[in-house]
């Protein structure tokens, strides 16, 4: 790995999922949507994992679901301990001022990470687009980043975060339910054809947003994609 970092804070997000602050021995320069590969001392294997934090940060930020043996390895590090991780790497899912058109990210789980740190750079940037978060979890208690991205819909006129559960509905919950299908993102996208899609979940789940977003009538060319997959599996994106 070429770069190193220490441990300062690990924040606690939802039940499996939790925040490593890093501070690193140099500036890291990223796009927002940028993973890198990250590594544990005497451990060999490295796994990449998006930048949840917006690009000039004074510390780097890793948000991380315990699903494997390298994210529970992950989980068990401790403030003080030591990683490594590599350059910034990556585009498909990359976003910055140079866009300017509205957004719609589509988030399903820990697929949240790039487009938190888009948020965050769009909103500490007073970016003018107008962006649109659809987020899926299974349940009330899944859902990352819960408070922050409440606050950002109440705070900032252009961002607007909607919410939709698959499992255990509260009784008093106010939001959406159910998967993300068409009524979904035509209740709440108008002029589809200038808008950018960006997507990121689980293979199922990012599938099923390529047909349908197509179905339509999103061109291939506004849709910007990518899928995480169970730690162990080199393409995963966490």
């Amino acid at each position: 790995m070429e770069n190193k970092g220490e441990i300062i804070k690990i924040r606690k997000e939802t039940h499996d999922v939790s925040t490593l602050i890093v501070r690193t021995d140099k500036k890291i320069e990223f796009i927002p949507g940028q993973y890198c590969l990250v590594s544990i001392p005497d451990n060999i294997d490295s796994r990449p994992f998006t930048f949840a934090n917006e690009p000039g940060s004074e510390n780097i930020e890793f948000t991380i679901k315990r699903i494997g043996e390298f994210t529970k390895a992950l989980h068990e590090l401790e403030e003080g301990d030591k990683i490594g991780f590599s350059e910034p790497k990556g585009s498909s899912l990359n976003f910055d001022k140079s866009i300017k058109k509205d957004v719609v990210f589509i988030a399903g789980g820990s697929g949240i990470t790039p487009f938190i740190s888009s948020l965050r750079y769009a909103a500490e940037n007073g970016l003018e687009n107008n962006f649109l978060l659809i987020f899926s979890n299974r349940t009330n208690q899944d859902i990352i980043f819960r408070n922050e991205l409440k606050n950002m819909d109440k705070n900032n006129q252009n961002i607007k975060v909607i919410n939709t559960l698959t499992k255990e509905i509260p009784d008093n919950w106010k939001q959406e339910k159910g998967y993300i299908d068409k009524e979904m993102i035509n209740d709440y996208v108008s002029d589809i054809n200038k808008k950018l899609f960006f997507f990121c979940g689980p293979p199922p789940m990012v599938d099923a947003m390529i047909k349908l977003l197509r179905e339509i009538g999103v061109s291939d060319e506004d849709m910007r994609w990518e899928q995480w997959q169970i730690p162990g599996k080199h393409n995963n994106k966490n």
